[in-house]
């Protein structure tokens, strides 16, 4: 446990021992004392669970899913702030589809644009019942009785966690929210744990100029994928793309409007691949994309569309930008990493000594 985690398990306890101080004048300071137990337990478990995974939507499953558990609640939902300042569900259980996929709301807005604005959990015995929160409720998915806590680090907020209707239709107590905004307060400094890791993660697999992943991410995943391949017997191919003659472009046009190209190029190729193609700056002014469940023809043609929305590109009336791109599939004789880089590469270079703007394949000429 680090020294945030230990202040935070520090701020909880005392937050819990509040209950224990009215056990003294409680009607049953024993049945108090064992539930303030049971609740420290919940957080000890609930801090070793989070704290074991770097991965924000691992954290957020498993802080919803026992949440759920320990408030004994069938309807529950995380919401985390966007950097256009919208609040959107990330996780849910029990809620319909449709309004997991069009909630989005300002804070201010709503029960979780409330919390979020406030930075103060909230408790509403009876949704149906508050003048605020009614008719929204009307118009969603029914919701009785509903808590509701800020996700808060350092300060920042970071979302919301909404827990609704408890399976035994009773209505959350104060006890409930107390417990609510105890776990929040640890699952703020799991969230932004793994927020970091994998922020740190993705930029040391981006390449800083054109934003496309980096050479080494380019080879993790070209082994995954080939592994895939092999495993599942699916398509596989891979595009090498060079810039004509950009060498000429950089000594004529200077470097800054060399990485001006370079973006532009970046920008075409990432804004024509499929969402699970890998598009990666290979070196210099060259590029490479992965192309899952595809086979040699499809990427032919695909790289040569690519050839073609380039073709003619000028930028700020300098000369015009042309490609040329070589393509290889996985298949009998390609069956390792170096063997489909080797195969494109050699296709790419053989479209430069054919002249250059053109797409080649084995048995294209």
């Amino acid at each position: 446990m680090n020294s945030q985690e230990q202040r935070t398990t520090g701020a909880s306890i005392e937050g819990l021992s509040r209950m224990d101080k009215r056990s003294e004048v409680s009607e049953n300071p024993i049945e108090d004392l064992q539930r303030r137990n049971a609740d420290l337990e919940v957080l000890y478990e609930t801090v070793k669970d989070l704290s074991s995974t770097l991965s924000v939507e691992r954290v957020l499953q498993r802080l919803l899913d026992r949440t759920l558990l320990h408030l004994e609640a069938e309807i529950g939902s995380i919401l985390l702030l966007g950097d256009d300042d919208q609040l959107r569900v990330m996780v849910s259980k029990g809620l319909p589809l449709d309004v997991v996929e069009r909630t989005e709301m300002k804070i201010g807005e709503g029960i979780s644009g409330h919390v979020a604005l406030h930075g103060q959990p909230l408790i509403v015995e009876d949704v149906e019942a508050h003048p605020t929160f009614r008719r929204r409720n009307r118009e969603r998915y029914y919701t009785s009785t509903l808590i509701s806590a800020p996700l808060v680090r350092n300060g920042v907020l970071l979302g919301v966690i909404n827990i609704n209707n408890k399976t035994n239709r009773s209505p959350f107590e104060p006890h409930d929210l107390r417990l609510l905004e105890a776990i929040a307060a640890h699952a703020s400094v799991a969230l932004g744990n793994a927020r970091k890791y994998e922020d740190t993660l993705r930029l040391s697999q981006i390449d800083g100029l054109t934003g496309l992943a980096n050479h080494g991410h380019f080879y993790k995943t070209l082994e995954r994928e080939i592994e895939r391949a092999r495993r599942y017997e699916r398509g596989l191919s891979l595009a090498m793309i060079d810039i004509d003659h950009f060498k000429h472009y950089n000594d004529r046009n200077g470097h800054r409007a060399g990485d001006q190209a370079l973006v532009a190029v970046a920008r075409i190729i990432g804004d024509r691949s499929r969402a699970h193609d890998v598009v990666a700056r290979y070196g210099g002014e060259e590029f490479a994309i992965i192309l899952p469940e595809t086979a040699l023809d499809g990427a032919h043609a695909f790289g040569d569309k690519l050839r073609t929305a380039i073709e003619g590109i000028s930028l700020d009336g300098e000369e015009p930008l042309t490609i040329s791109v070589g393509v290889a599939a996985f298949g009998l004789n390609i069956t390792a990493t170096s063997q489909l880089v080797d195969a494109a590469d050699a296709e790419l270079y053989r479209a430069k000594s054919l002249g250059r703007n053109r797409t080649c394949s084995p048995g294209c000429y």
